[in-house]
This record gives structure tokens, sequence and C-alpha cells, in this order.
């Protein structure tokens, strides 16, 4: 059998940890490192204090890596890199081994079930899912560009939001996006010439809002609105002014949305924005 070992990646691997990642993905969008760009020193010094960094090693040589994170309060194995182009041996050895130490790894932690992420051109993670009966869960669609309507419909308003409406922003975050945004880091919004907040409001109530801000040479937005005030335009007037500000600062815009949320696929359809990258989601139970 081809022996395929696991040990913690140190900073002595770092060049090759990074040679890896950047020969599988060549820049864009990273959701390990929720960064744009190719990887850096930089980024795996974070990760491996946040995560656990894993160097595979087929025959004694470097051939892989695997971080490990946590989706919630559940692990996730967040990306496994496999170069198959050199050394590969019994590929069905090597991908029994790894499904082994996946499956030793989640039990470890007491996981019902073991969860897998990879982008679309994964090879490994693929025929791994293919292999072991893995079943898709959910994707995380990276889309770039668009074009979104200039004004509000009529009734609305929107204007930039103040730093004591932190609070305020951060409860329409979860209930329309249904995930918590911390307040402190909105705040650090309004401290930073990177980034704009504004709200949509309907006689003085506020019912949605964009995050705009500019990191890694991309301009990055978020948006939500309350329910009752969708499928008016407001999204788009929304988007619309965190794109003229990208525009002002010459950075190309980037969004993310999970796939299985049909209103924000067709949302992002609308603007015209194109899919540049999807990351899997695949499970099975254990």
């Amino acid at each position: 059998m081809v022996p395929v070992t696991f040990r913690p990646a140190g900073p002595a691997d770092v060049p090759v940890l990074m040679e890896l990642y950047d020969v599988h993905y060549r820049g864009g969008y990273s959701a390990c490192f929720d960064r744009y760009g190719r990887a850096t020193p930089q980024d795996f010094w974070w990760v491996q204090s946040e995560k656990a960094v894993s160097l595979i090693e087929v025959n004694r040589k470097p051939m892989g890596l695997l971080i490990t994170g946590r989706s919630g309060r559940r692990l996730l194995a967040e990306e496994l890199l496999l170069d198959q182009g050199h050394g590969r041996g019994d590929e069905e050895a090597v991908f029994r081994q790894l499904h082994d130490h996946l499956t030793e790894r989640f039990q470890q932690e007491h996981q019902d079930r073991l969860t897998l992420r990879g982008d679309e051109s994964n090879a490994v993670v693929l025929a791994l899912a293919q292999r072991f009966g893995f079943t898709f869960s959910n994707a995380l669609v990276v889309a770039a560009g668009g074009v979104a309507r200039a004004g509000p419909p009529e009734g609305y308003a929107v204007r930039r939001a103040r730093p004591d409406e932190a609070r305020h922003i951060a409860r329409l975050h979860e209930e329309t996006l249904h995930t918590r945004a911390r307040t402190k880091d909105l705040e650090a919004m309004w401290k930073s010439g990177d980034a704009r907040v504004f709200i949509a409001e309907r006689d003085r109530y506020g019912v949605g809002f964009v995050l705009a801000q500019v990191r890694d040479g991309v301009g990055r937005w978020i948006v939500g609105v309350r329910d009752a005030h969708r499928g008016r335009g407001l999204g788009s007037a929304l988007v619309h002014h965190a794109l003229q500000f990208f525009a002002s600062r010459s950075v190309p815009p980037i969004t993310t949305y999970w796939a299985v949320d049909a209103a924000a696929a067709r949302f992002a359809r609308a603007l015209g924005a194109k899919t540049e990258r999807t990351y899997l989601y695949l499970e099975r139970p254990l």
C-alpha cells in the first residue's frame, strides 16, 4: 500500500503549502482564507492560529494539504488538496487512507456526519464523494460584477448609516440573512476609509442594508432586505450604492451567496453577476 501520512504543518512548510494552494486556485476568492487573490505566508500564519493545518505526504513526499475548521459548532474539512500529477501510486489506496483519516478525525470530535468542502474543480474531493457515498448539502457561490438600479422604489429612501446605528444594522443582518454580525465588527467599518454602510428606510423605519468593503483589491458587498419589502427593487437600489463606491475606488465587485437560497440566486442573476467559483459542501453520516 502506498503510505499516506498527515502531520501538523510548521513554519518551514509554508512555502510548500503556498505552492500547493496556488497551483490549484491561481488566485480568485478563497473561502478558507476569506480573501481574494493568491495565498500569502500571512494567510497560513493566520489559519494555523485558528484552524488545524496538516501537510499530506505520499511516499514521504509533500503532495497535499488538509485544513479543518468549524462551521458554527460543527467540524468542517475546509480544504483538501492533493497533487495527483506526481508519485500518485495506487490511487484507490490513497483515497481510502484520506477517507479513513477524515473519518477518524470527525469521530474524535463526536460528530454525527463528515462534512467536506471543495471547489467545483477539486477532483480529489469529487472522487472521495463518489467513492464513499457523500451527498450534496449546499454550495457557496462566488459571483462577480453586476449592474444595479440607480434609485430606490417609490416610498423608500437609501442613505449612509450612522455609527450609532451599528446595533440596528446587526439586527437587520440577523433578521434578513439569518446569520449574526458582531456589533464591534460593524463599528469597525465606520472607522475604515475602505468601507461603507447604507440603510434603506420606509417611513424612517429600517427595512434593509448593504455592507460594502474594499479588501484584497476587490469590492465585497452583502445586502439584506426584510421579507415584506422584497421584490420591489430595493435590494438592487442598495447594491447600486455599493457598486458606486467600488467604482470610485476602481475595484471590481464580488459577493457570495448560498446556492440553495433561491431568492439570492435569482437576485444575483437579475444583477447580471457572473459565477466565478462555486464551493461544494458534501457530507455523509458517520
